[in-house]
């Protein structure tokens, strides 16, 4: 019997205020497929989720706008001795994201998704970026 499209999904716990862009992140830890398994090429590539949120303000009689996305992938695509790579992602910054996760661990993965969206972006108000990137150097 085959699972359900919605079963074989990865549970997840996400705030209200945020969007997944898309969702194509399943229930599988990587260390249980052998290299030959087709789902390589199928499930860990590097378009797994995005989800953002955004924001508005008043500041100085000027409206701003924010966006926060987070962008889950696997890295090298489709490869199995590559991992997954976590990043918040500020205004469409890609070469600069906030916060970087990398793990194979799916587990992990989603330990620190958890983390970030009830943690570093909750209570999700405007982010001044020159601040957080001060506290979040390593």
């Amino acid at each position: 019997m085959d699972k359900k499209s919605w079963e074989l999904m990865q549970p997840l716990r996400i705030p209200a205020g945020w969007t997944f862009l898309y969702n194509k992140f399943e229930d599988l830890e990587p260390e249980t497929l052998p290299p030959e398994d087709q789902r390589w090429l199928f499930t860990f590539v590097q378009d797994i989720f995005y989800l953002y949120t955004d924001k508005t303000r008043k500041q100085n009689k000027q409206v701003e706008h924010q966006r926060l996305g987070i962008d889950l992938g696997w890295y090298p695509d489709g490869d199995p001795s590559g991992s997954f790579r976590l990043e918040a992602i500020l205004n469409d910054d890609w070469i600069n994201p906030l916060l970087t996760f990398s793990s194979r661990s799916k587990r992990e993965i989603v330990d620190t998704l958890e983390y970030w969206l009830f943690h570093e972006f909750i209570p999700m108000y405007f982010i001044e970026e020159d601040i957080f990137r001060k506290n979040h150097r390593k």
